[in-house]
């Protein structure tokens, strides 16, 4: 096997805060592998030189297959940081839909409490906990150069090789298109239209689950500011900290409930969306041929391009007042002990929110390059 991809996942202020050690790494890593199995690989570790912001998933649908390893880095950071997160989770769904779960090693960097947690409410690290990862929690802490260290990057990397062969004799075939397998004489129900019907019944169950969430926000947007204006009133009359710590605490009682729920609602949100993100995908990719195969399908999937374009509009409407909530809540954060817990809690929601509306972009984005033009998008047949 020549020509192999190593894809190496991390917040680039963790590596700047252990002076370039999580980078480091990476490296020594991508060089034991090497000589162990003589393959080179090219290792996509800076974000930035690939303009991964942009053209990430293309980068890993392209080179997945040829993949030695991806290694997410794992800090309590990592999973606040919305590119992190959407990274994440395309590549693993991808990987585990191809049979590939097992060059995937999340390494455990830094210790995040809510791995060790029976039933994770984090759909994402929920899905990272079904992995076998590496603790690398004391071993950050060894010279480069040391036994200890060395020894360390050798076994983990002979995890990684042995889990390519392992790969290579298990993985599951991919799966025909919808003509091959017409072609082959298989059974293909459910067909194309029953997909577009089942994936029309769910995105209304999508936009329900935001319509909830931005009630959730409004509710917190009014306290929030209550308290702001509670506060600057209390200054005006020097009233002095001690009206302050009453607002905070009051604030922070008003909060707890409707953060849980805007939590567990981006959770419930997140995993919708990830659930059917592959079939919308290839209904969309797959539109051109269907519609050139059967021109009547046409208005069937220009009335699902419609409900797609509308949920993500929807998302990014909430995206504003999401913003607006966190404008808000950062000098709440600062104001007192009783609020630090419940407004980090909220901010984590809210990151698992911006990473999942993230997904029903890229759908539009592929519906705008599939060259169909709806005239009226639901009034063209």
């Amino acid at each position: 096997m020549s020509d192999l991809k190593g894809f190496w996942s991390y917040v680039h202020a963790d590596d700047h805060a252990d002076s370039g050690r999580i980078s480091r790494l990476a490296s020594d890593i991508k060089d034991q592998y090497q000589m162990l199995t003589g393959d080179t690989i090219s290792l996509f570790l800076d974000k930035d030189a690939i303009k991964w912001g942009d053209l990430w998933r293309e980068e890993i649908n392209s080179n997945l297959a040829s993949t030695a390893f991806l290694i997410p880095v794992l800090t309590p950071r990592y999973f606040m940081r919305p590119e992190c997160r959407r990274e994440l989770q395309y590549i693993t769904r991808k990987a585990i839909n191809l049979g590939l779960k097992n060059i995937i090693l999340p390494l455990l960097y830094v210790d995040v409490p809510a791995l060790h947690e029976e039933t994770p409410a984090d759909d994402l690290i929920a899905l990272v906990g079904t992995f076998q990862r590496e603790d690398w929690r004391d071993m950050r802490f060894l010279d480069v150069t040391s036994e200890g260290y060395r020894r360390g990057v050798f076994r983990l990397t002979t995890r990684l090789v042995e889990a390519n062969r392992q790969t290579e004799k298990t993985a599951t075939p991919i799966v025909p298109l919808v003509a091959e397998v017409h072609e082959m004489g298989i059974d293909d129900s459910p067909g194309i239209i029953d997909k577009l019907a089942i994936s029309e019944e769910t995105l209304p169950k999508l936009s329900d689950t935001l319509q909830a969430i931005a009630k959730e926000i409004e509710h917190i947007g009014q306290f929030t500011q209550e308290a702001v204006t509670d506060i600057q009133r209390g200054k005006s009359q020097g009233k002095g900290f001690a009206s302050t710590l009453l607002v905070a605490r009051r604030v922070a009682v008003q909060m707890g409930e409707p953060t849980e729920h805007i939590w567990s609602l981006s959770n419930e949100y997140a995993s919708q969306l990830h659930k059917v993100d592959e079939g919308i995908r290839t209904l969309i990719e797959r539109a051109p041929v269907e519609i050139q195969e059967n021109p009547n399908s046409k208005k069937s999937f220009c009335d699902f391009f419609e409900s797609v374009r509308k949920l993500s509009a929807s998302a990014r409407d909430g995206l504003t007042s999401v913003q607006s909530l966190i404008n808000s809540s950062e000098p709440l954060e600062k104001m007192s002990r009783d609020l630090r817990p419940v407004v980090r809690r909220l901010r984590q929601g809210l990151t698992i929110l911006v990473e999942s509306r993230a997904v029903s972009d890229e759908w539009v984005h592929l519906i705008e390059s599939s060259g169909i033009v709806c005239e009226g998008a639901a009034s063209q047949a």
